[in-house]
């Protein structure tokens, strides 16, 4: 069964801005029912063959079945002795929370924890003082979302204390209430940087879930030279493979000091139809990468992406191979820099590229400039090219270059973008976005 289970496993791989609840992150108060006393039942695993770049359970890994399907579930790594390498079965049932603690494993030989079942949360799940742990609801042939999180009052997942290493995959939530996942303070802005991987989050990563009806995946603090913060650092951080819809949340991806971000393969549907904030679905500050994503129905940019680079050497931020249609509010994507992010001895300017998307139909409100760039100053560089739009909207005379420019950025290549008053002279259809124009805009992304 066990090796049944591991073939199965394939690896696939937010702020309304200014009035987002950033601050007031408070910790998730504990049970008052006592937990359960779980004593682990460890087996000898079969032989198996993990697949390649996957997180499937290795053949050596350590099983250690915890759980009656009910109560309150504390997954103490001190108290149970976990080690690195250990694979974590939870039986299927309905828990009131899940608590998940004093684990440290390796990068190597993470500790896996996963369903056996359906397992359904109606309170939350937490963790305090963990690295290198793998949540995966994709223990089970026939469920895609083997941990489900539905109709929960506060927030969903609460990360707690210093960590790494944490993947969060094949999770569902539906009709969560406040923030859907998100750290404290411990991590966000009582956690102050200093150089060290000690003192900042690395390598979170949010795959393969659905979201549906919730608020925001938020983290981070804030570096600031103006008042000498630099706390809630989050570095290689992925948001990919998920689907997110009929929220009404704003930005539904926020980091607010961020390095090295990787969000991709992501699907939007259905957003904010009754939200008039100016924010981006993805709001992200720091520098990374936003590429392969498609977005439809909607209110707001597809990313704001606020720029500046660690260190004295400026990177590159880019925004390729998406698919953006039907906004009722901002032009597709947004790049922005402020003076209060760039901190001597610790970050400088950004420079970005934009190519190979396709976007359509922006700002149906007629109230902001629907094309495919907003562009503020960042106090860097763009290279614009490959891009493809159609139906935008502009209070100036015309489209011209789908850029609303408010900035004195030098765009220093800008090649091989066209425009079309229509979809039927961009796009094959609604539903794949297939160009019709060759070499130019998103290419096919397969969600």
């Amino acid at each position: 069964m066990i090796k049944n289970q591991a073939l199965l496993v394939v690896l696939i791989g937010s702020i309304v801005l200014m009035s987002c609840k950033k601050d007031g992150f408070r910790r998730h108060s504990q049970p008052t029912t006592t937990p359960e006393t779980t004593v682990p039942v460890v087996t000898t695993p079969p032989v198996t063959t993990a697949p390649a770049s996957s997180y499937a359970v290795p053949a050596d890994a350590t099983i250690v079945d915890l759980g009656t399907g009910s109560g309150y579930l504390v997954i103490d790594g001190k108290t149970l002795n976990i080690q690195s390498n250990s694979f974590i079965r939870i039986k299927g049932g309905n828990y009131k929370s899940i608590t998940v603690k004093n684990i440290t494993a390796t990068t190597a030989k993470p500790v896996y924890i996963k369903n056996v079942g359906q397992v359904n949360i109606a309170e939350g799940l937490y963790t305090e003082n963990v690295s290198n742990i793998v949540i995966a609801g994709d223990n089970t042939a026939g469920i895609t979302y083997g941990f489900q999180f539905s109709d929960i009052s506060y927030r969903a997942i609460v990360l707690d204390q210093v960590m790494t290493g944490v993947v969060l995959k094949s999770l569902g939530f539906k009709n969560v209430r406040d923030y859907v996942i998100t750290g404290t303070k411990t991590n966000g802005s009582s956690l102050a940087y200093n150089g060290t991987a000690a003192t900042r989050t690395d390598g979170l990563k949010i795959l393969n879930c659905l979201f549906d009806a919730t608020g925001s995946i938020n983290f981070g603090g804030n570096l600031n030279k103006d008042n000498g913060e630099d706390s809630g650092l989050y570095k290689d951080v992925e948001i990919a493979y998920n689907t997110f819809q009929n929220s009404d949340a704003g930005s539904m991806v926020s980091f607010t000091n961020v390095q090295d971000y990787n969000i991709h393969h992501n699907i939007v549907n259905n957003l904010n139809a009754n939200n008039n904030n100016h924010n981006g679905v993805f709001a992200m500050q720091g520098n990374g990468k936003f590429h392969d994503n498609k977005l439809t129905n909607y209110q707001g940019n597809a990313i704001r992406m606020w720029l500046y680079s660690r260190g004295s050497t400026p990177v590159t931020n880019e925004i390729y191979n998406n698919i953006c249609y039907n906004t009722r509010k901002y032009s597709g994507f947004e790049l922005q820099g402020f003076a209060r992010n760039i901190y001597p001895g610790k970050s400088t300017y950004a420079n970005a590229k934009v190519y190979n998307n396709t976007v359509g139909h922006m700002n149906t409100s007629k109230d902001w400039e629907g094309q495919l760039l907003d562009m503020y100053n960042y106090g860097g560089t763009l290279e614009f090219y490959n891009n493809l739009g159609y139906d935008l909207y502009t209070d100036k005379d015309a489209i011209t270059n789908m850029i609303n420019n408010m900035s004195d950025n030098k765009i220093t290549v800008q090649s091989n973008n066209r425009y079309f008053s229509t979809q039927q002279s961009a796009v094959s259809n609604l539903t794949t976005f297939v160009s019709l124009v060759s070499g130019i805009g998103a290419a096919a992304l397969g969600l």
